[in-house]
């Protein structure tokens, strides 16, 4: 695989992240169980985006957050409002 085919591939995957996330959190849970599996979800995601940011070069992780109007405060370890 070439260094653009992977970092095209991890802006992808970093945009698609992102929407999940976005998705996650602007679900009412409705339950307990609804509510610990978005917690978990939300954190799961998060920390793979951050771990997929840490394999690429700087501009990668701008571009995708920039995108989505993020910043890299944005995916900090914290708990949701969920």
């Amino acid at each position: 695989m070439t260094d653009t085919s992977l970092t095209d591939r991890i802006i992808r995957q970093g945009h698609a992240l992102v929407r999940a996330i976005e998705g996650i959190g602007a679900i009412e849970p409705t339950g307990w169980l609804e509510r610990q599996l978005a917690r978990l979800l939300l954190a799961i995601y998060k920390r793979r985006l951050r771990a997929l940011f840490a394999t690429a070069p700087p501009w990668v992780s701008e571009k995708v957050l920039n995108a989505s109007g993020w910043r890299e405060d944005d995916l900090a370890a914290r708990p949701s409002n969920n």
